[in-house]
């Protein structure tokens, strides 16, 4: 694909020639019609110059000019008979009198006739005279318009590359830059066609400088993180080869299986804190009416194992059986599982785990409630951080599920409220979907369950 600035000079070179060419070819013919009108006046001024008394081999009246010599005189008395002759060669007389056009042995000739007191006098000039002077005198005047055309596209040439010059300053400003570099052009001093450019490629850095913070931060979160587990399990294996007896050797082992429960259990969440914190809008994913009671219960048949196994018991409360979203059937997966694993997690034995679906003033609402510790209303300010724990500080959660469901509430426009559990025991956590025509922009707001 050819350059801006090529695709210009060529556009306006081509426009520029074909201007030239136009203006040369009128000022070409005007100027040969105008030459014609001088020719025929030379041939009335020859013919009306002719005293009526001449001798044949007088001089032609008007003198020895090269026009005036290719031009043929003859005059007929009133009897029809040649009484002058210029030249040698002999013209036959026109029948009428003003102006014609004559061949004679194959050429062209051009005739004015006067009839003056019964004399006639014929001035005739060749046509191929004619035709090649006017086409010099047209030519003369062509070749003004033909030497400014280089001069004009010389001058275009530099008009555009210094038109395009705040082009290459935003191309060299951007490729002299490092990765690192990401502070936004100036805003102002740019020609207005260029300020959108500027605009999108300031807005572009900076969702890339946040993405990059976004990165290190998670980066530096996750190594922290995984620091204390990793040392842990190196702690308990070392336990378990020191292990003077079968049964203690056993134990130590069983200690160490569940740290490497909860340590994939945390990197099984850092991966998809870090899928749901890649900046891609719900709006580009493949959003789809979702029914929320058909992810609820994929919801409840994966954790059920779990919350019987700790005696909690798990349900669902479809209060809306068809109760649809426009979403991204996995976002919603993933959060409500965060959600209702937070709840089993943190609710001890004989407790209770209720999904609910239901509408809260017509707007489609996901819940969990729980019969657990719940949380201080001073403390859920800070449960959307990442690797927050409460101030129980409980290891067996990440800290990362309300970090992921708080980045899927806010790509699906959706608020999540925290509220008191039923009868003021436990905690509810409620997922409010807005409107189909605001869930691709909408924040989320509130806080939530710590993971």
């Amino acid at each position: 694909m050819r350059t801006i600035r090529a695709k210009l000079l060529a556009g306006l070179l081509v426009t520029m020639l074909a201007c030239a060419l136009v203006a040369g070819a009128a000022a070409y013919f005007k100027v040969r019609h105008e030459a014609s009108e001088v020719f025929d006046g030379q041939l009335q001024q020859a013919a009306r110059m002719l005293p009526r008394e001449i001798a044949p081999q007088a001089t032609p009246p008007l003198g020895s000019h090269e026009l005036d010599e290719e031009i043929v005189v003859q005059s007929w008395d009133d009897n029809g008979r040649l009484t002058f002759a210029s030249h040698p060669l002999t013209l036959p007389r026109a029948r009428l009198a003003g102006f014609h056009d004559m061949r004679v042995a194959g050429h062209e000739w051009r005739v004015y006739g006067l009839l003056e007191d019964g004399r006639y006098v014929q001035a005739a000039q060749s046509a191929a005279f004619r035709s090649k002077l006017a086409a010099s005198l047209a030519l003369g005047a062509l070749l003004p318009v033909l030497a400014l055309v280089p001069v004009l596209g010389l001058l275009i040439h530099l008009v555009v590359r210094r038109s395009l010059r705040p082009v290459d300053d935003i191309a060299r400003a951007m490729s002299q830059r490092s990765a690192e570099a990401l502070v936004p052009l100036p805003a102002h001093g740019w020609p207005p066609e260029l300020v959108p450019v500027v605009a999108a490629l300031n807005d572009l850095l900076a969702r890339l400088r946040q993405a990059m913070d976004t990165q290190r931060a998670f980066v530096a979160d996750a190594a922290h993180e995984l620091r204390t587990p990793l040392a842990a399990l190196k702690l308990q294996l070392q336990l378990a080869l020191r292990a003077d007896s079968e049964d203690k050797q056993r134990q130590a082992l069983v200690k160490l299986g569940e740290r490497l429960d909860r340590t994939t259990h945390l990197v099984a969440q850092l991966l998809t804190l870090a899928r749901s914190e890649d900046g891609t809008p719900a709006a580009t994913a493949a959003l789809a009416d979702v029914s929320l009671r058909e992810v609820a219960v994929q919801v409840v048949r994966e954790l059920l194992p779990m919350a019987e196994a700790k005696g909690v018991d798990l349900g669902l409360d479809a209060r809306e059986a068809d109760c649809r979203v426009r979403a991204v059937a996995a976002d919603l997966f993933i959060l409500l599982r965060n959600l209702a694993d937070n709840a089993v997690r943190y609710t001890g034995p004989g407790g209770r785990v209720d999904l609910r679906i239901e509408r809260r003033d017509g707007v489609p609402t996901l819940g969990v409630s729980d019969t657990g510790p719940g949380i201080p209303p001073a403390e859920r300010e800070n449960v959307f951080r990442r690797f927050h724990r409460g101030e129980s500080g409980d290891a067996h959660g990440s800290g990362l599920g309300l970090a992921i469901v708080r980045n899927i509430a806010v790509r699906h426009g959706a608020t999540v409220v925290l509220e008191d559990g039923p009868g003021g025991r436990g905690l509810t956590v409620s997922v409010l979907f807005a409107g189909p025509a605001a869930q691709a922009s909408g924040p989320a707001s509130g806080p939530g369950l710590p993971a």
